[in-house]
């Protein structure tokens, strides 16, 4: 009988179903116990960053003291703590969270302290501000002032009269050679030149003439202020016109003719220029309160004819000339100082002699020109800044300049300085050069202008007498002067 095998439970498929369960079961508990250590790392991880964040934000305390019954921690950064957080940092750190506060008493001194540096802080500001405000405001006065000014730009171009060239008189048909300047016109940047021409513009004129032509050299090498006068009955070349006075160029072409003229003829650059007619002139004088002038006791009876004559008073002797004790002044004149008004003033810059009143001449009236501009100069030396900031904007609308307002900026913030400066003054023609530098048309030929025979000072060598200005001008020298 064959023998049966047993049934095995062992078999191939069965033992198969039993191991594939079995191991799910061992994986799944291999997951959950890998998720868990992760779990619990990441948590480690999470607080040991947490502890290293707290150390390094939380100070390390080195020592410890008694102030004002009070134990004080210091850490290594030199911070101090109250013993209110002693517990809090027994281990050697703040932990994070802490409220540390100082002692008491360090603290109301922090907040002394605190509070002075907020209090300076504030007047410091507060006064800046101030400062700023001021600033802005003075800055918009200053300007407001400068705008005051008439300003007018040289154009190079001739306005009106005159022979144009190549139309000579004539009985001028071969006029003399005046040697015109044909170089680089001489100039320094420490010297600015500023021609002042005084203009006779009464009687409804538009342009007129030029009474007086003075350069004003600001010489901030030499520390002078010099003045020059051009004598106005020189004869110069004219540029777009026959040769004439020097004082016809403002006649023909006003301030931008005569700078070019004076450029022309002697050779030096004119930087600026200001115009200043009568009526300005003396009410420049009169905002000024007036001038202490020396006058001879003709002078003193030539003002006072002239202001009669032209009924601008009711009297003959207003000054009356006679009422005054006169000494000799250094030059051996006798004189005596008097106090004029800008009208009086005027009468004596234009004095050039009157048969029967005063003797002169144009030399003698250049003289007296220098002079008051040097009074009026020392007058505004005794004045502050605000005064002369007053005098600027009172006399503003009566001068007429290419000065730009920058320019006037930089001259009225050194002005004080230069008012320290010594003035020199001088003609151009010295009165005493006379036979060397020039010598007057009467006595050596002939001068027809318009037709008409004229009086004129002739420079007899133009290129040493151009020297001679450009010494004066340029250097701490005098070639022009011979007494």
């Amino acid at each position: 009988m064959d023998e049966k095998k047993p049934n095995n439970i062992g078999s191939d498929k069965n033992r198969s179903g039993v191991d594939s369960e079995q191991s799910f079961r061992i994986k799944a508990a291999t997951e959950a116990i890998r998720a868990e250590k992760k779990e619990k790392a990441r948590q480690m991880d999470s607080r040991s960053a947490s502890e290293k964040t707290a150390q390094k934000s939380s100070p390390v305390i080195s020592s410890a003291k008694k102030e004002n019954d009070e134990i004080v921690f210091y850490d290594n950064k030199k911070n101090y703590y109250s013993a209110d957080v002693k517990n809090s940092v027994q281990k050697g750190r703040c932990e994070s969270g802490s409220h540390i506060s100082r002692p008491a008493s360090v603290s109301r001194n922090r907040k002394k302290n605190i509070t002075k540096k907020r209090l300076a802080f504030n007047i410091i500001s507060i006064f800046l501000g101030i400062v700023m405000i001021l600033g802005g405001t003075g800055s918009v006065i200053f300007y407001a002032y400068m705008s005051r000014i008439n300003y007018q730009e040289i154009t190079n171009e001739s306005s009106v009269g005159g022979n144009k060239k190549n139309q000579s008189d004539s009985q001028n048909s071969n006029p003399i050679n005046t040697n015109t300047y044909e170089g680089q016109l001489l100039n320094d940047k420490q010297i600015l030149n500023v021609l002042l021409i005084g203009a006779d513009t009464r009687h409804n004129q538009t342009t007129g003439q030029s009474d007086s032509m003075i350069l004003l050299s600001v010489d901030t090498r030499n520390k002078k202020l010099k003045l020059l006068s051009f004598m106005r009955d020189t004869y110069v070349s004219i540029p777009g016109y026959d040769n004439a006075k020097l004082n016809a160029a403002f006649t023909y072409g006003g301030a931008d003719l005569t700078v070019r003229t004076i450029q022309l003829n002697y050779g030096i650059q004119i930087d600026r220029y200001a115009v200043v007619d009568f009526k300005s002139f003396k009410n420049i004088i009169d905002t000024l309160g007036g001038l202490d002038i020396e006058l001879t006791e003709e002078e003193v009876d030539y003002i006072d004819w002239q202001t009669w004559s032209n009924n601008q008073a009711d009297t003959r002797h207003e000054l009356d000339a006679s009422k005054y004790t006169y000494k000799p002044n250094k030059d051996g004149e006798n004189v005596t100082k008097i106090h004029l008004n800008g009208r009086q003033a005027l009468w004596h810059s234009r004095n050039r002699g009157e048969e029967g009143i005063c003797s002169g001449d144009d030399y003698t009236r250049t003289l007296r020109q220098r002079n008051v501009i040097s009074l009026m100069i020392n007058k505004i030396k005794g004045s502050d800044l605000k005064k002369i900031m007053d005098i600027v904007y009172e006399i503003g609308p009566m001068i007429t300049t290419n000065l730009k307002t920058s320019e006037i900026t930089s001259l009225a913030s050194n002005i004080l300085k230069y008012l320290k400066y010594d003035i020199v003054s001088q003609s151009a023609p010295d009165y005493e050069g006379m036979g060397t530098d020039f010598v007057y048309s009467d006595d050596y030929e002939p001068v027809y202008i318009n037709g008409e025979q004229v009086s004129c000072i002739l420079i007899l060598d133009w290129d040493e007498f151009r020297n001679k200005v450009a010494k004066f001008v340029f250097y701490d020298s005098n070639p022009l002067k011979y007494s």
